[in-house]
């Protein structure tokens, strides 16, 4: 062979190697700004500043370029033959939504944009995400590592701002002392409940996974990943003062021991002993605890029984579609913004039609993670619904309706983990 000609060959065969190798590398950046996007939207999911709709856009958008390159919005496709019975149950609640809407006159343009949100945020998140996962773009052990970074930041930045009185991130103020406005810390939250029921999800994940179920591989430096928090989310979940937050690790772990007690063993008992007993010196050392405590155990609502009651009231005047979204505030005898109770509110804004809407959904769920047999989720999920009877609007609260997109998402995308390419 000529040597010219043997040139051209190597060279030609170069260049074939340079753009296998800029497809890899184009495709390994793309897969990391989607890694990358969504995990500082899981950052700041319970803040809700401005980054938070940015860092999702940007999600979606990379997401987007990654399914056109790759072919795959086919997926989407099997994803309606896979979820027929879920796409059913959420049609169902959106078109509740829109018949309300549309038959009430308290309706205003805060009641449609919430349906836009339903969709657009936090249904197509979870499609996404699973869309991603069946093709080993994200996995739930990235999804996990993210959530708890993001807790424990928060958890960390509530123990700053008990100390100083100020948190890190955004300026909130708050202290350890239980009354006035500033009472109990929320680190960066908008509310000391949310808080409190974010730090309850983060000590239930460490504990869960230091101590039973070893989703991560059992390092010592996931070891100490996983240790480091627990201080901090326990600090947070008491001083936050949130007692339906103490509501949901008590459920949770209730149904989660009740369902997994065979196979607990003696050491097991020994640590949540340990635990349980720490927490019992915070609330006889601090007045302040001990006082929430007793108000919980008494059944102090907080008149929220007079919300209830006043709308129980409104919801017998129009059972039957409701009042339509976001209309409490309009029609209410109480000055206050929430129903304080996901059934109400259900009831209340979409009437007995989009209340059984809600409860195919949540049938849906449920059934699911009884057909896969998670003791995990099953107890998220009743704890979830139990606090939802107290606080956090499934409706209109953004870092409540993130998380359960996000809580959705490990109960439906529950097939083997494909090999990373």
């Amino acid at each position: 062979m000529p040597s010219s000609l043997y040139g051209k060959s190597r060279l030609r065969k170069n260049f074939r190697i340079l753009r296998v190798m800029r497809s890899i590398l184009y495709y390994a950046s793309l897969k990391n700004a989607i890694r990358f996007c969504l995990s500082v939207f899981i950052l700041f999911i319970p803040m809700k500043t401005a980054i938070y709709p940015i860092s999702y856009s940007l999600f979606l958008f990379f997401s987007g370029i990654y399914f056109y390159k790759n072919r795959l919005f086919f997926s989407f496709k099997d994803f309606a033959i896979t979820y027929q019975k879920l796409l059913l149950a959420f049609g169902l609640v959106i078109a509740s939504m829109v018949t309300s809407n549309l038959l009430s006159p308290y309706v205003s343009f805060g009641s449609w944009k919430i349906i836009f949100e339903y969709v657009v945020r936090y249904f197509l998140l979870f499609v996404v995400l699973i869309v991603l996962y069946q093709n080993a773009v994200i996995s739930k052990r990235f999804l996990l590592i993210s959530i708890l970074c993001a807790l424990s930041i928060q958890g960390i930045d509530g123990l700053y701002q008990a100390i100083s009185g100020i948190d890190l991130i955004r300026g909130h103020l708050g202290s350890i002392a239980g009354e006035g406005m500033n009472g109990g810390i929320r680190a960066a939250m908008f509310h000391r409940n949310t808080f409190g029921l974010f730090m309850a999800i983060g000590i239930t994940l460490s504990t869960l996974l230091l101590i039973f179920e070893n989703d991560l591989s059992p390092k010592h430096y996931q070891t100490l990943f996983l240790s480091i928090p627990i201080p901090f989310f326990i600090f947070g979940l008491l001083f936050s003062y949130s007692r339906s937050a103490w509501v949901f690790c008590t459920v949770f772990l209730a149904i989660y021991l009740l369902k997994e007690h065979k196979r607990l063993t003696y050491k097991h008992y020994a640590l949540l002993l340990i635990l349980i007993v720490s927490i019992v010196c915070f609330f006889l050392y601090f007045d302040t605890l001990f006082l929430r405590f007793v108000q919980l155990i008494h059944l102090n609502s907080s008149d929220r029984d007079i919300i209830w009651l006043d709308s129980i009231r409104l919801i017998q005047a129009h059972p039957i579609v409701g009042y339509g979204l976001m209309s409490y505030q309009k029609i209410a005898s109480q000055n206050t913004f929430s129903v304080h109770n996901s059934f109400l509110e259900i009831m209340l804004f979409l009437g007995i039609v989009g209340f059984a809407a809600f409860s195919f959904l949540l049938y849906v769920a449920l059934e699911r993670i009884v057909q896969i047999k998670n003791s995990v989720l099953l107890a998220f999920f009743i704890a979830f619904l139990v606090v939802s009877q107290f606080d956090h609007s499934i409706i209109s609260n953004a870092p409540m309706l993130s998380a359960l997109s996000l809580f959705a998402f490990f109960i439906f995308a529950q097939k083997s983990e494909p090999a990373p390419r």
